[in-house]
């Protein structure tokens, strides 16, 4: 069985980014993951990755991956479903078996969605779940926002900046944003609040016209006139494999690692939004990458 330096799991930004700098440091590398299965690549229009105005998520993640296989280093579209540890990493995927002395964890993480009606139908059609990548498109629309945390507070004081109106839905009575997020929110005249709501639907033909809401108490529905919906419930870190390895996960179950990109296991590094992060964005993750690359590079030379 073929052994190489280093093996990164996970094909997006952070990964291909950590495969770059790996080929440049004349690493044996091996990526496994698909480049277009991850929230970057679905991204309908990136307008803050330095170096392009605009561009889709699926062109700059093609972009990265002719740059990696320009550089030497395969991918190849396999799932990682197991690691042994040892010596020497043993990396089980549903095709085969590769060993590597070191490992990147890029996997991401996945938005947490509503799985109701519309959803998926009306993504990157006025539905979002990256208020950054989007919220300029969004401009002078009524818009709803979904979610009573931190992060929709964060995507409404932004979308203040853009929307006409905005509606705060949240299916709790009392929301989880700080409080002072949340007294400077409700100060705001074009804010409206329905609390103990959840949506039932998202409408519209060709682009969002409307949601279906609900009070979880009274079991009142009524529809609300908005082009725009931001979906802000949550995270979901891509971290069984992680866990199954041992490494320490924070609460929400992301990796933790040091500034070097560093876990708790020698030899295995995390990068990008997998890993514990103040911000979640693709040019954060390929500067992750790039450091977990080094870490990787300096972790091998010593041994």
């Amino acid at each position: 069985m073929e052994t190489y330096d280093l093996i990164v799991i996970g094909a997006g930004p952070a990964g291909l980014s950590a495969a770059i700098y790996a080929a440049r440091y004349k690493l044996k590398t091996l990526v496994l993951g698909n480049v277009f299965d991850n929230s970057a690549a679905k991204a309908p229009l990136i307008e803050n990755y330095p170096g392009f105005a605009s561009i889709s998520g699926a062109e700059l993640l093609m972009k990265f991956k002719e740059q990696v296989e320009m550089s030497g280093v395969e991918i190849k579209e396999e799932d990682a479903l197991e690691i042994k540890k040892g010596a020497i990493f043993e990396i089980i995927t549903e095709k085969s078996k590769y060993n590597a002395k070191s490992i990147i964890l890029a996997q991401g993480t996945k938005r947490r969605k509503l799985n109701v009606p519309g959803e998926e139908k009306l993504f990157g059609k006025g539905v979002t779940y990256c208020v950054t990548c989007d919220g300029p498109m969004l401009a002078n629309k009524d818009v709803a926002i979904i979610g009573g945390g931190d992060s929709a507070f964060s995507a409404a004081f932004m979308m203040l900046d853009y929307a006409k109106k905005i509606y705060m839905i949240d299916v709790e009575k009392n929301l989880r944003a700080k409080p002072s997020s949340i007294e400077a929110l409700k100060k705001e005249k074009r804010a409206e609040f329905f609390n103990l709501c959840k949506v039932n639907a998202i409408n519209g033909k060709n682009f969002v016209e409307s949601i279906e809401i609900e009070n979880v108490e009274t079991k009142k529905k009524q529809d609300l006139k908005v082009q725009g919906v931001i979906v802000e419930v949550g995270m979901l870190p891509t971290s069984e494999l992680a866990k199954k390895l041992g490494l320490k996960l924070s609460k929400g179950g992301f990796v933790i690692t040091d500034l070097e990109m560093k876990t708790n296991i020698s030899g295995v590094f995390a990068a990008g939004d997998l890993r514990e992060s103040p911000l979640r964005q693709i040019v954060v993750s390929a500067g992750d990458g790039a450091v977990a690359a080094h870490s990787a590079y300096e972790y091998l030379k010593k041994k």
